[in-house]
């Protein structure tokens, strides 16, 4: 860290100096401040928050990363993207508070009309916006709960859509998220469509779709008066499952069947990252809601929830103070046309579809990676202890993450119970990706 970037935290008030820029030092003093939450600091070190480009991250020691989790799918293109930087200083002098849920500004109302074209379906919709992919979720639910009457919900195992009251609902990944927490709505909850793991002892060849008659059986005996199914067109933190699209358009037939409105969470999976803008327009569906978040800000907290118009009975019945500042709506609107510009939906299927299939050697050499799967630039390793069984192997899937972030200095993440996630930034290469891969090589052969 330069000397510049200590003195800024010094006029602020902090005795720091260069002897005390340690991951051991920050870590202890961060673990000592800050709730637990989703941190591991037995893996990660502390991120220097002054330097960094594109897809290298550096650690306050200096030690530089490739990263391959993008913020977790936040950051579109990177580090200190410069286009992004120049665009977001000629913008510094425009009023960055408003409160766009009480009073209309340009930028917001723009945003929206951008929102909208890029989602599928021609009906007529609304957006709201929020600060967060939780949020986003939870606006979703409550126009669907304000329009139908109803309040209950089908959902599915594992999902993930967020951690605040209604969005916990209808999360099952991991039982830490929600153990001990109250349920904030009613959930018919059945499997999600996982073919590598199909409960139902079928494949995707012979598959008769069990797991929609499952949904139907459930319906009949737990009651149909739902107000919307919540699916993740490719699961997340489940565990990067891809859905086969016949069963997500016979859930959606389903849906449709028994009156209910149908939701596509696009927090991670959406802006672009699968090669299209929405995610579930890989399935050839057309959802009454989508939730959308994470790359859509730009790096800013930013969230949208797109219905049916008019989303709610009234005024009041929804609103965020946080709502698409002017700055943020204006940086938003950039993220939109710099993508389309710059071909990037192209991009992102172009280079998912080489990821995946470097990420396939990986698969022919090593007994432990079961499956690999994704959708352009969200894909995942399934790690068993081997192929034949297809045993989940959880501790060798943290060790190997550990052996990634920290003996090949590749920063990754899990997902689910044994699966190794990989959400890099748009801006990847295919030489990153051959360095990816070499890394990860390293990383399970080290750990087998």
């Amino acid at each position: 860290m330069e000397e510049k970037h200590i003195k800024i935290l010094k006029n602020l008030g902090f005795d720091i100096s260069q002897k005390d820029l340690t991951n051991d030092y920050w870590k202890k003093r961060g673990a000592d401040a800050l709730a637990l939450t989703t941190q591991d600091r037995d893996v990660y070190g502390c991120i220097d928050h002054t330097q960094g480009e594109g897809v290298n991250i550096f650690d306050v020691e200096g030690t530089e990363y490739l990263d391959v989790t993008g913020g977790v799918a936040v950051r579109a293109f990177g580090l200190r993207y410069k286009p992004y930087l120049d665009f977001e200083a000629s913008i510094n002098d425009v009023v960055k508070e408003l409160p766009g849920a009480d009073f209309d500004a340009i930028p917001q109302t723009l945003l929206a009309e951008r929102v909208a074209g890029i989602t599928p379906g021609n009906h007529k919709k609304r957006v709201v916006f929020t600060t967060s992919g939780g949020r986003a979720v939870e606006g979703c639910m409550k126009s669907a709960m304000d329009l139908s009457g109803n309040r209950r919900f089908v959902t599915f195992r594992p999902a993930f859509h967020g951690r605040t009251g209604y969005a916990l609902a209808l999360t099952s990944s991991n039982s830490k998220h929600k153990s001990g927490f109250p349920q904030g709505v009613d959930t018919v909850r059945v499997f999600y469509p996982y073919c590598y793991r199909c409960p139902y002892g079928t494949t995707e060849e012979d598959c008769s779709l069990e797991c929609v008659e499952a949904l139907r059986y459930a319906l009949e005996v737990e009651g149909n008066d739902i107000a919307a199914t919540v699916m993740e067109p490719l699961c997340g933190e489940g565990g990067l499952i891809v859905p086969p699209t016949k069963a997500v358009k016979g859930i959606y037939d389903l849906t449709k069947e028994i009156g209910a409105f149908f939701m596509s969470d696009e927090v991670q999976a959406g802006m672009g990252r699968t090669g299209k803008w929405t995610a579930i327009e890989n399935h050839g569906v057309v959802p009454d809601y989508i939730s959308m978040g994470k790359a859509m800000g730009g790096g800013y907290p930013m969230g949208a929830s797109i219905g049916p118009a008019p989303m709610f009975t009234g005024g009041s019945r929804h609103s965020e103070t946080f709502s698409a500042e002017p700055k943020m709506g204006l940086l938003s609107l950039w993220v939109f046309k710099h993508m389309e510009d710059g071909g990037y939906l192209k991009k992102n299927a172009e280079h998912g579809a080489y990821l995946l299939e470097r990420l396939g050697e990986l698969k022919d050499k090593h007994e432990v990676v079961g499956d690999v799967r994704g959708l352009g630039l969200m894909v995942g390793l399934e790690i068993v202890k081997d192929k034949k069984s297809k045993e989940k192997a959880p501790k060798l899937r943290d060790r190997i993450v550990k052996n990634a972030v920290q003996n090949q200095k590749l920063w990754v993440l899990g997902s689910g119970q044994n699966v190794i996630r990989l959400t890099p930034s748009y801006i990847i290469t295919k030489e990153n990706i051959d360095d990816v891969v070499d890394r990860l090589d390293k990383a399970i052969s080290a750990e087998m």
